[in-house]
């Protein structure tokens, strides 16, 4: 069997099965840096799908991993093998996208998509949440669709609980009274936030009130102050 966890940035990457040496554990660009941190144990084989970026800091990032991979012994995969890597070997692009298609918008798919062309059994993907609601959520649908990819080959995957990957809210046309309840439920929680936020707006403007009240009372005591000086 050949079982393969699959690493992102978010932090249920902590949950790869780095104990169980049956398992390869593959990251990507710069996770290495979170080794320290005790939640990326160990890898067998890391990926940056990047070029050499034409701004300054991407230069810079880039010849840092660059400069990292070079201490390791394992397989890295690049766009190209590059000299500075020993370890490099040039990602095998042309092969997948002549037996798969080039629906690729993340570095992640092109993980999953590696895996499958190898014939890996398991795949679990770990660290890759990518909500509906965060800058890679464009990024979703190609994530997706590797991994339905994975299942339609006989593969077992394995998302953990905390993604967003291939989740629903209900099961279409079976569950329809779900949809119903869940957009009561919103719906609901969003009345009671306008409420709160009325309310606060209110409270807001009673204290402006109040704060220029007291502004007002201090300078007239102030001025006061100054007269009674001028008295004496």
């Amino acid at each position: 069997m050949k079982k393969v966890a699959i690493l992102g940035y978010t932090p249920t990457r902590a949950y790869a099965p780095y104990d169980d040496d049956r398992w390869e554990i593959w990251g990507l660009n710069d996770l290495y840096r979170f080794k320290g941190d005790g939640d990326v144990k160990r890898w067998t084989r890391w990926f940056n799908m990047h070029q050499d970026r034409p701004s300054a800091a991407g230069r810079t990032a880039y010849a840092k991993n660059l400069k990292e991979y070079a201490k390791w012994d394992i397989p890295v995969y690049l766009q190209e093998k590059h000299p500075l890597v020993p370890c490099s070997i040039t990602y095998p692009l042309d092969e997948i996208v002549n037996k798969y298609g080039d629906y690729f918008t993340n570095s992640i798919s092109y993980m999953i998509a590696l895996a499958i062309h190898e014939g890996f059994d398991d795949i679990g993907v770990y660290g890759v949440d990518m909500a509906t609601d965060t800058e890679y959520d464009h990024q979703r649908p190609s994530c997706e669709y590797w991994l339905g990819v994975a299942r339609g080959a006989g593969i077992n995957v394995y998302i953990h609980p905390a993604a967003d990957l291939l989740k629903k809210r209900y099961l279409y046309g079976y569950e329809d009274h779900k949809e119903e309840q869940f957009t009561n439920k919103i719906n609901s929680m969003i009345k009671h936030m306008q409420s709160q936020y009325s309310n606060a707006e209110i409270q807001t403007e009673n204290a402006k009130k109040v704060k220029w009240q007291c502004d007002g009372a201090i300078s007239s005591l102030n001025a006061l102050k100054k007269s009674w000086r001028g008295m004496n």
